[in-house]
């Protein structure tokens, strides 16, 4: 009887043994899919905290869409809060879109293809976003006097001498920044992806 009870145990170390390497690959995948996984989340944070912001923007010029008193103004004041909804929506749409890639089921090579290509396309649209994000400086400075009740744009000669100069030199280094920043964050999430599926 002892004899068979050591032949049970020695047959089931014998087989945790060849689990444990099974084990070990399993683990480091998680841990891998928890650090790319992570990587997105940091982008999507600040995604969705600048949609919140924007979105913050839209119902204060809603509130105080009484205030853009002429056809001018009211009409700036509607493209920009359309550009305010709209671009952060698709910029979450397609961070949405990357997040859902990592699939470990699915081949290698098709996942980093089509990471690859959502992750050009989120760039691309950064990018875009840069564009408008300088009409949509401008149309900001055309309506914050407005907004605040200060004097008009054509009285303080000096408020577009200062203020477009120095909303496009800031506007400049920061969209800079933030693309080099996601395209690092989304390069480090490929990265993983490759170690993921490695």
């Amino acid at each position: 009887m002892e004899l068979e009870e050591l032949k049970t145990l020695w047959d089931e170390a014998g087989n945790l043994k060849e689990k444990q390497p099974f084990l070990k690959t399993k683990t480091i995948e998680k841990m891998t899919e928890i650090r790319y996984k992570s990587k997105l989340k940091k982008v999507i944070f600040h995604e969705s905290l600048g949609t919140l912001f924007a979105f913050g923007a839209v119902v204060y010029m809603i509130i105080n869409f009484n205030k853009l008193t002429t056809l001018f103004f009211q009409g700036i004041g509607i493209i920009t809060s359309l550009m305010l909804i709209v671009l952060p929506i698709i910029s979450l749409v397609l961070l949405y879109q990357i997040n859902s890639i990592g699939d470990v089921n699915q081949p290698y090579v098709e996942t980093l293809k089509q990471f690859a290509k959502q992750r050009l396309r989120f760039i691309r649209f950064q990018q875009v976003s840069v564009v408008f994000a300088y009409i949509l400086l401008v149309f900001v400075i055309l309506l914050m006097p407005k907004f605040t009740g200060g004097r008009s744009l054509n009285e303080n000669k000096y408020f577009w001498a200062i203020a477009i100069p120095i909303g496009y030199i800031f506007l400049s280094f920061f969209s800079r920044w933030v693309i080099k920043y996601y395209s690092k964050t989304l390069q480090q999430a490929e990265e993983l992806l490759k170690e993921l599926e490695g």
